[in-house]
């Protein structure tokens, strides 16, 4: 496979295109960012425009590293904060990296279906479609409305195509899970089929791995929208637990992955996953992640039944595990220095003073020294997260599918030990990880067992979706955004601390979604407007929401 530093080289080609382009579509400023024709036939291959999708895709993920680490993880209550961030909440990177994405997609798209052979293009176009509807429903659960089915057009040489109108968030969820729908349906594995060849880099043209991608993000984009639209919802649901989804716990795991893509960076121009940290060192384990691992308060760890707790954390400057509480009625400070790079050479170097219990400090190294190989992807989707989506299923009853608890069950139980699994493996296997490294990549028969029959855990027909959703968000720990959306779209069923709700809802139980970044009002000024009628607040909840 290309190298990574191709996709940013095609990147770089692609913008030259854009300006030439825009120079002869339209000679107004008003030119809008959603429709800017990001790839055109005349300087790019189809595999090269769609390995720049690759490259937007990686810029878009440790963008959303860093709002995770600074805002999403004290909103999601996967970790706590002592103090606010001095970043203002939201971030563009996702806005700016999707649309960028869909002017290329589109482009692409329209090209093969001109092709007189279109019909060689079916995969392609399959490929093409899902990664369209992953980004674009995830775009949606962080702004709500927004320009879609018009956006992305302006290679039309059509002046209409330069603004675009919002999209409701349902018509979004309808219309992805339209194609999501098609794309499963209609991938094959015929003779005659287009392939990007060595620049697919999400799932190396395996076939019946996008299958069950696509089949996987049909279930869980159909369950997320579920409650509010069980109509097109339910028949969805229904069909995806009667084909393929992606099971293995390790090798399955959907996302940007230093195996496929060699010498990846996951902190490119030093904004990323290191950034994330060492930049917001107030990111500590809070006391409602900690509560769901351990079974007292115990300093020494004693009480620690769930192995991710030390994956996922560390101990504090005096080698104690101290959580920080969620949301202290009087803030508490903290010192030290846990996510400075020169703990590389010295582990125990700036953790004077840090009395509460950092997040690993390899998680801001994982991906950006040395060989990138065996690092964590930037995960789209997980087997553990299917699990825990046909739990809910079969324990609600829902979309034709009857209660079944034995199978609820069952499902929880292989998300749990599909995720106790992952993170263990991927501790095991990162080559910058060195201090507390699982022995084995496979956690053993007991440990799992320790945590299945742990009273916090075990499944219990009463309360089995709490259960779920718990473990759902732990196994969530790198996909904040993702525990934001499961968090709203049931009405805050996620864990949560409840000893100073006032204090969480003033500082972070407001926020329901971004605003939508300044260039909308400056160059999409009706179409924003008629979307918020003016007021684009971020209290106001987005459709999924509860």
């Amino acid at each position: 496979m290309l190298k990574y530093y191709n996709i940013k080289k095609y990147t770089a080609i692609i913008t030259t295109t854009v300006f030439f382009i825009a120079v002869l579509a339209s000679c107004t400023k008003d030119f809008q960012k959603e429709n800017t024709p990001y790839v055109g036939s005349y300087f790019t291959t189809l595999p090269q425009s769609y390995q720049s999708i690759g490259a937007q895709l990686d810029i878009t993920a440790q963008g959303e590293d860093n709002a995770g680490t600074r805002w999403l993880l004290p909103i999601t209550q996967q970790g706590a904060v002592y103090a606010s961030s001095d970043y203002s909440y939201g971030q563009g990177a996702n806005w700016s990296g999707f649309y960028a994405n869909l002017a290329t997609t589109n482009q692409m798209l329209s090209t093969m279906a001109a092709s007189p052979d279109s019909a060689i293009y079916t995969n392609a176009k399959a490929m093409l479609l899902v990664l369209r509807a992953y980004q674009a429903i995830e775009l949606s659960n962080f702004y709500g409305a927004m320009p879609y089915s018009k956006a992305g057009k302006a290679f039309s040489g059509n002046t209409a195509d330069l603004t675009a109108p919002y999209d409701s968030q349902q018509s979004i969820y309808v219309s992805c899970l339209k194609d999501l729908t098609w794309a499963v349906n209609n991938f094959n594995t015929g003779s005659t089929q287009y392939s990007f060849g060595s620049n697919e880099f999400l799932l190396l043209n395996d076939i019946g791995q996008w299958k069950k991608f696509a089949n996987s993000l049909r279930l869980r984009y159909a369950l997320t929208m579920y409650d509010k639209d069980n109509a097109d919802a339910g028949p969805i649901i229904a069909d995806a637990l009667n084909k393929p989804l992606l099971t293995d716990p390790v090798a399955d795991v959907v996302g940007l992955n230093a195996t496929n893509i060699p010498n990846i960076s996951f902190d490119i121009n030093s904004a990323g996953r290191g950034f994330s940290f060492d930049q917001e060192c107030r990111i500590r384990m809070g006391s409602t992640m900690w509560n769901l691992m351990s079974n007292n308060n115990n300093a020494d760890g004693s009480g620690i039944f769930d192995p991710r707790c030390a994956i996922y954390f560390e101990v504090n400057g005096t080698s104690n595990w101290v959580p920080y509480p969620q949301d202290p009625v009087t803030a508490l400070t903290d010192g030290g220095d846990p996510y400075n790079k020169a703990r590389d050479g010295d582990w125990t170097l700036d953790k004077v003073g840090n009395l509460y219990s950092d997040f690993n400090y390899y998680w801001g190294r994982d991906g950006n020294t040395g060989s990138s190989v065996g690092t964590v992807p930037e995960i789209f989707i997980t087997p553990a997260e299917v699990h825990f989506l046909k739990a809910e299923v079969y324990a609600r009853g829902i979309a034709g599918v009857g209660q079944n608890n034995t199978l609820a069950q069952t499902e929880y139980e292989a998300g749990i030990t599909a995720s106790l699994t992952f993170w263990s493996t991927m501790a095991y296997t990162s080559p910058i990880w060195v201090e507390n490294k699982p022995a084995t990549a496979t956690p053993s028969a007991a440990a799992i067992a320790a945590v299945l029959t742990n009273p916090k855990v075990a499944f219990n027909a009463a309360n089995a979706t709490q259960l779920i959703y718990a473990q759902e968000w732990i196994d969530l720990f790198r996909q904040p955004w993702v525990a934001w959306t499961l968090m709203r779209r049931t009405g805050g069923a996620t864990p949560m601390d409840t000893s100073n709700p006032s204090g969480y809802t003033q500082n972070y139980g407001s926020l329901q979604r971004y605003q939508y970044p300044g260039d909308e009002q400056s160059y999409n000024f009706a179409n924003w407007q008629a979307a918020t009628g003016g007021t684009d607040l971020t209290s106001t909840k987005i459709w999924i929401a509860k």
